[in-house]
């Protein structure tokens, strides 16, 4: 591989294969950065055998999801890495997954984001992806086989490979969504620079949304807790307000979707009440933001292990 490659793995107290996941990114990248994520910096080069272009920083979670997004853009920009490709602790790509991806980038040059399409983890149903058909006109499709690239409005991070150089300097993960709605808002906000985001279906993950029962059906319930709750009501407010302007089609059928999982929430889940109570005060505090047009970075700049 002649591109200069650059995985990041975003930890969280890792489990057992965590080491296999490891070796096997290791081995289709240039270099692989672990951010470990734990509060208690737990994970130690010590406790596992990693390969030589391997690197681990601790970053206490500051920023939480976001801010260990942004810790590898910021150095696959100062390093010259020519893309960056982003995993979960547990998702372990397809051998030739990178070089289809990097394949697909170089064939349409102004895309500065692609994904492989996804099975979920537990219900064993194809992920959702929203094609952008014009500002008012969204579809959701659930594709299950290669069906060539899709036009997607945005994708999951997991597997995404970007393209280090399209990113303009002043669009980065915006740390005040933590987590939920960071990895669509990062997306609407290349689309709103003109820059195209792709799913290739001929690429495939399995990964895990949500807390559902395994063997469950494509509509089960996520059962988050009342505290993820609250969170992904806040931040789907926040990027509600931000993108309604450009893309008022999106906004709708999100709408659709919120009242959707409120519902399930509601039918469905355990602590219901307790549930609803969250939403209903991540709602108003999504309004209450202030400056929504605005993106953070709270954390400090870690040094990088070289």
């Amino acid at each position: 591989m002649t591109d200069r490659v650059l995985a990041c793995i975003l930890a969280f107290y890792p489990g057992d294969k965590f080491e296999d996941v490891c070796n096997a990114i290791s081995a289709e990248v240039s270099f692989l950065l672990i951010v470990d994520n734990s509060p208690d910096s737990s994970l130690r080069p010590d406790d596992i055998s990693l390969p030589g272009n391997t690197a681990i920083i601790h970053n206490k979670n500051n920023g939480a999801v976001a801010g260990a997004l942004n810790i590898a853009l910021r150095h696959a920009k100062t390093e010259q890495f020519d893309y960056l490709q982003i995993f979960d602790q547990d998702t372990v790509p397809s051998p030739g997954m990178a070089i289809a991806l990097i394949k697909t980038i170089a064939q349409n040059p102004d895309v500065a984001l692609v994904s492989p399409r996804f099975i979920n983890l537990n219900t064993g149903y194809p992920g959702r992806v929203m094609l952008h058909k014009s500002k008012w006109h969204v579809k959701s499709i659930w594709p299950e086989t290669d069906i060539g690239l899709l036009s997607a409005l945005f994708t999951i991070n997991s597997s995404a490979l970007i393209n280090v150089r399209s990113v303009p300097a002043d669009i980065f993960y915006d740390e005040r969504l933590i987590i939920d709605g960071c990895d669509v808002d990062f997306c609407l906000a290349l689309r709103e620079r003109g820059l195209e985001i792709l799913v290739d279906t001929s690429q495939c993950i399995v990964h895990g949304i949500g807390n559902r029962k395994n063997g469950g059906g494509r509509w089960s319930p996520t059962n988050y807790s009342a505290a993820r709750k609250y969170l992904m009501a806040k931040n789907r407010i926040m990027v509600w307000r931000r993108y309604l302007k450009n893309y008022p089609g999106f906004v709708l059928n999100d709408i659709y979707v919120f009242l959707l999982d409120t519902a399930r929430t509601v039918f469905l889940e355990k602590e219901k009440l307790k549930k609803i109570k969250a939403i209903a005060k991540g709602v108003a505090a999504g309004f209450r933001e202030k400056q929504i047009t605005v993106r953070t970075q709270v954390q400090p700049v870690p040094r990088i292990p070289r």
